[in-house]
C-alpha cells in the first residue's frame, strides 16, 4: 500500500508542483485509498530522503511553506511504480464487510435501520462523485484519472445494489 502511496503523491506532484496543503486538498474525496495528511508528508519527506522529490520554500507573508517537485529520480521511480501495479491484480480489501458478517447478532430490525443507514450514506457519497462524462475542467479529473473515479463510481452501484437486495431480504423477514 505504501508504494500505491507513493505512486499516487509523484503522480500528482508530476502534473504540477505544490505544496503540502494543496496537495492534500487534491487527495480529500478524489482517491479511492485513505492518505491521511501526516501519512502524506511522512512520505513526501522519505520520498525527499529517496531523492525522489525535492522542495523550495516559497514566503507567503511571514509563514512558509515546502512547494514541492519530482527530481529525475523520482520520475524512474514513477515509471517503475507504475509499471508494477498497472501489471499486478492487488486483491482489495473492503472495509465495512466485517460488519457486514455480524448483522445478524443484532436482530432483523436494528440491522435494517442501520443498512438502511448505510445506504442513505452511500447514495450521497455516490452522487459526490464525478458522474458519467462530466467534465470539471481539471485534468485530475480527465483521461486515466477518469478511469479510477469510473471504477469507484461502479463500485458504489454495485454496493448500493446489493445492499438493496438485503434490505429487501431484511424487510421481507420482520
Amino acid at each position: 500500500m505504501t508504494d500505491e502511496r507513493k505512486l499516487l503523491l509523484l503522480g500528482l506532484l508530476r502534473q504540477t508542483e505544490m505544496h503540502g496543503y494543496v496537495l492534500n486538498a487534491h487527495l480529500q474525496g478524489v482517491v479511492p485509498i485513505s492518505l491521511k495528511k501526516p501519512t502524506a508528508y511522512n512520505l513526501l519527506e522519505r520520498m525527499e530522503q529517496d531523492g525522489w522529490v525535492d522542495h523550495r520554500e516559497e514566503f507567503t507573508g511571514d509563514r512558509s511553506r515546502k512547494v514541492y517537485s519530482v527530481t529525475e529520480s523520482g520520475e524512474r521511480a514513477f515509471a517503475r511504480l507504475l509499471r508494477e501495479q498497472l501489471g499486478t491484480y492487488i486483491h482489495p480489501e473492503l472495509p465495512g464487510l466485517v460488519s457486514m458478517s455480524f448483522s445478524d447478532d443484532l436482530g432483523a430490525s436494528e440491522a435494517l435501520d442501520l443498512l438502511s443507514k448505510r445506504r442513505a450514506e452511500l447514495s450521497e457519497y455516490r452522487a459526490s462523485l464525478i458522474s458519467d462524462g462530466e467534465s470539471h475542467g481539471d485534468e485530475l479529473h480527465s483521461g486515466s484519472s477518469y478511469h479510477v473515479i469510473e471504477y469507484v463510481r461502479r463500485l458504489a452501484d454495485l454496493e448500493a445494489r446489493f445492499l438493496d437486495e438485503v434490505i429487501k431480504g431484511l424487510e421481507s423477514n420482520i
